[in-house]
């Protein structure tokens, strides 16, 4: 299956990106609710999900879902503590959970409080992951019923970055991933995990994106991107910025 042209649904302004993301995830939220009884999503980091966080938990829109039939993992996370400013997990608290009073018990962070060795903190993860599906490593991936995700500069989405071992992972769910360039580690899902989402959708803004927005519609690309959208359906939020350039 090739999938590698997106159609976008693009917004002219970020307010308005924001609120066409924000109820095609209520709709899959619904979805996954009214068919199974709960939700299970994946959540991504950036100051796009930020705003969209905050949409979903605004007092217009958070009786649109039953909020207590969802599950939040993460689709990535810096080698951070859950309270540093870099912690996605934290940014998820401060504009959604707390917002919309989400039960603990709900919530799976990547990161143990206090902060374990990140190849451990991957390890407790895909325990957890396969804890939905009832199977042990290395057998059927979990299934999400939506991933969220943004796109870097450089094609990358999670913690899957161009030129990193986490590339190559079919029997991990979850890996701590070297990222050469940004001397660190990060946690991230793997491509499995993505493939076999329900849903998959990205939300990307600004003009800093528009070359990699292209360059993975590209059949050749090898961009991390480009390998997920050649092998299954996604579906993507963009602004006239990413579009355009300007």
């Amino acid at each position: 299956m090739n999938n590698a042209l997106i159609i976008p649904s693009v917004s002219a302004t970020i307010d308005e990106l924001v609120a066409q993301c924000g109820h095609y995830v209520q709709q899959k939220l619904n979805l996954a609710i009214a068919q199974r009884g709960i939700a299970r999503m994946a959540l991504a980091g950036g100051n796009t999900p930020k705003a969209l966080y905050a949409w979903l938990a605004s007092s217009a829109q958070a009786l649109q879902v039953d909020w207590s039939r969802v599950q939040f993992y993460f689709g990535d996370e810096r080698p951070v503590p859950r309270s540093h400013p870099d912690s996605n997990y934290g940014m998820a608290k401060t504009h959604l959970f707390d917002t919309l009073r989400i039960n603990p018990a709900q919530i799976f962070p990547m990161i143990s409080e206090p902060m374990l060795d990140i190849v451990e903190e991957a390890a407790r993860y895909e325990k957890i992951l396969d804890s939905l599906s009832g199977q042990s490593s290395g057998r059927t991936p979990p299934v999400l019923d939506l991933a969220l995700n943004g796109m870097g500069a450089d094609g990358h989405f999670a913690s899957l970055f161009p030129n990193t071992p986490a590339l190559l992972e079919n029997e991990h769910w979850v890996v701590a991933n070297p990222v050469e360039k940004l001397a660190t580690q990060r946690i991230t899902l793997t491509y499995p995990v993505f493939e076999q989402a329900r849903a998959v959708c990205f939300l990307v803004a600004g003009t800093d994106k528009q070359d990699a927005f292209f360059a993975v519609q590209q059949p050749d690309s090898e961009l991390p991107v480009a390998r997920l959208i050649r092998k299954r359906q996604t579906d993507w939020f963009v602004d006239q910025a990413c579009i355009e350039g300007i």
